[in-house]
């Protein structure tokens, strides 16, 4: 998430010099902007290891986290308490990958980010999690495809949202790529390097 602004930041000087396609009024009330709410929605998707240890066995997880601040645009710090409501991982498509062998039984929910704590830092907030992976039977791969009980366990994990700027709104439409805005110029998601795409929705306070 470090790099995450100065990408920002080359974009909207790429597209700022494109005046086709752009909404002036729009890129106005965000470059005034002096207090601005925030409603952060992350998305993770990735194919993963859903059992502890070095075993075969993964599924496609998606996991949201939804954060809610206020932002001082001008000081560029954060303005009261930041809000986390941490989702439910869902898993699907659970195989032992790369055998012939059946699919591994979780005995419990695996949680990829559970969320424990954050830590502002600059103009980002920094989540700190927990990977969660509960006992499992798994295959005896490469031995035999017989089954046996494995013990679950934890990883620390970490992802950080902040660090954007809603003037992007006001830019051409960006339909495809590291950043995109939508249509009614009301939303716009940004990647990072580690499975993660927020989705910010921005409301002016002042």
């Amino acid at each position: 998430m470090n790099a995450l602004m100065p990408l920002v930041t080359s974009a909207v000087s790429l597209f700022g010099l494109q005046m086709n396609g752009m909404d002036m009024a729009v890129a106005e009330k965000w470059t005034n902007a002096k207090v601005i709410r925030y409603h952060a929605v992350g998305l993770h998707k990735s194919r993963e290891p859903v059992v502890f240890g070095d075993y075969e066995g993964k599924a496609d997880v998606t996991d949201t986290i939804t954060v809610e601040y206020t932002w001082d645009n001008r000081t560029r710090k954060f303005v009261g308490p930041v809000k986390v409501v941490d989702g439910k991982s869902v898993l699907t498509n659970i195989k032992s990958d790369g055998t012939n062998c059946g699919p591994p039984t979780l005995k419990g929910e695996y949680e990829s980010f559970q969320y424990v704590s954050q830590t502002i830092s600059g103009d980002q907030v920094q989540l700190t999690g927990t990977r969660v992976f509960p006992p499992a039977m798994v295959s005896n791969y490469p031995g035999s495809c017989s089954m046996r009980a494995i013990v679950g366990g934890k990883e620390p994990v970490i992802t950080a949202v902040g660090g954007t700027s809603p003037e992007v709104l006001g830019m051409p439409i960006m339909k495809e790529g590291f950043l995109t805005t939508s249509p009614d110029r009301k939303t716009f998601s940004v990647g990072d390097l580690s499975d993660w795409k927020w989705t910010y929705t921005p409301t002016l306070v002042q």
